[in-house]
């Protein structure tokens, strides 16, 4: 529950240069009783606009306030195409609600005439929901969203395997090494663009490096106490980006890094 004058006070520090906003890390963005707001705030700014959503409250009135904010892009998880399988992973979710709300979001945007938000069907593929991709690609085309999206899967503890990885090594993040175990498919190089292109800011202000530190346990400043600028320039941070140059491998939240 992002405080509106503390958001509003990191896109005052940041518009000059900040092209790109996604708002969303480890929660559901329309929970915050202002968040439209939030959009139209940065949106006035000429700052690009997205979000990501389990689209269970998209209702009328959301999404009415959704396109008028200048969103410009959302995207709607949803990893089932049947109550059985979507519930699966999304636990105590409806298939049903996410089905209307993207239906209804697709009609309403038509109604207005407008391009945006563009929306971006999201699909996380895992062992158990891999053999419905066909059916989720004829719904996503007849429902008329702009683009679908398959995603890999992140497995804490993979080494060992999970039902969660996928057969078709396409869809995986992971292989199997000739001892055995499982391993990451793509090599961990120590190199990362995301340190010098953006960080992310968590609801109480703290700045964390990428949206792979779900926990927070790297903070790199607040933004209550310093500037935005102050922080990403600090020698807490320089150090961070230094051991990601030297090896990689030793930093936590890159082990199971795609980038």
């Amino acid at each position: 529950m992002l405080d509106v004058a503390l958001f509003k006070k990191a896109i005052d520090q940041s518009k000059s240069h900040l092209t790109y906003l996604h708002l969303y890390f480890q929660g559901e963005p329309f929970l915050h009783p202002e968040f439209t707001e939030l959009i139209s705030y940065a949106h006035k700014a000429g700052i690009f606009t997205a979000t990501s959503t389990n689209a269970h409250y998209l209702s009328e009135e959301n999404v009415n306030k959704t396109i008028a904010s200048g969103l410009k892009q959302l995207i709607v998880s949803m990893d089932g195409i049947t109550q059985e399988v979507y519930q699966d992973y999304r636990i105590g979710g409806k298939l049903a609600k996410v089905q209307e709300g993207l239906s209804l979001l697709v009609e309403k945007r038509r109604d207005s005439g407008q391009n945006f938000p563009r929306i971006v069907l999201q699909f996380l593929v895992t062992g158990k929901n891999e053999h419905q991709i066909p059916a989720l690609q004829n719904w996503a085309y007849n429902v008329g969203v702009d683009e679908l999206q398959l995603k890999t899967t992140q497995v804490y503890n993979f080494e060992n395997g999970s039902p969660l990885i996928p057969k078709a090594e396409k869809y995986s993040r992971y292989v199997k090494a000739k001892n055995g175990k499982w391993q990451l498919k793509k090599k961990i190089e120590n190199k990362c663009w995301r340190m010098w292109q953006g960080a992310v800011i968590t609801w109480d202000g703290k700045m964390v490096p990428c949206c792979f530190d779900k926990d927070a346990s790297h903070v790199m400043g607040n933004i209550q106490e310093k500037p935005i600028e102050e922080i990403w320039k600090n020698v807490h941070y320089d150090k961070f980006r230094q051991q990601l140059l030297r090896d990689r491998t030793q930093i936590d939240i890159c082990k199971n890094c795609t980038e």
